[in-house]
């Protein structure tokens, strides 16, 4: 991180359809981390009452691997949209850093333009397989085939819906030179949310 990260970087005022995009994006991404721990707890929750009852019974809950399975996915996608929007993902910055800060920028909006391939190619091949997952069902609960998909659905448009909102930031902080030395400290501007300075 740069030195020009966090509360004193100076606030700089972005445009209203930006703000407004933050601000739903933000709403967002509190709801999807909500979810996830909560989600979470509920594994926790049914992989320990199951290993009780399997070891001090020796019965188990014949319905619980289905919602646990579930319940990880709604866990991990749910987690990887919110934390796409913290832009707290792991990246490697060695030679990027060495850039000028709007060559920087640029690269934002380059890893903004990937993302929303991804996304989207998720998406179509999540609408390809459809057919097939409406003739399908889960082993135990007979669930439809669809519904193990739905959190990778909502998780691909929530990352769509950011990306598309960063890079119209880094557009913006490029055409308007949005202060800051290092792509960090432009980030500070138009950051949706900051988990280690807004509560919840």
């Amino acid at each position: 991180m740069g030195a020009d990260v966090g509360p004193a970087a100076t606030p700089v005022l972005l445009p209203r359809g930006l703000a407004v995009c933050r601000r739903l994006l933000a709403t967002l991404g509190r709801v999807e981390l909500v979810l996830a721990i909560v989600a979470l707890v509920i594994v926790v929750a049914l992989s320990t009452a199951q290993a009780g009852l399997r070891y001090l019974f020796g019965i188990s809950m014949w319905w619980a691997q289905e919602i646990a399975e579930f319940t990880v996915l709604v866990t991990y996608f749910f987690g990887i949209a919110y934390v796409f929007k913290t832009r707290r993902e792991i990246y490697i910055e060695f030679l990027t850093l060495m850039l000028p800060i709007r060559g920087q920028i640029a690269l934002l909006v380059l890893e903004q333009v990937f993302t929303c391939v991804f996304a989207v190619a998720v998406l179509w091949l999540v609408l390809l397989f459809l057919p097939t997952m409406f003739n399908m069902q889960s082993p135990v609960l007979k669930l439809p085939g669809f519904v193990t998909y739905v959190p990778l659905v909502i998780s691909s448009v929530s990352i769509l819906l950011t990306s598309v909102y960063y890079g119209a930031f880094g557009v913006w902080a490029h055409r308007h030179q949005v202060g800051g030395q290092t792509i960090h400290g432009v980030e500070q501007h138009g950051l949706i949310l900051n988990p280690w300075a807004e509560p919840l």
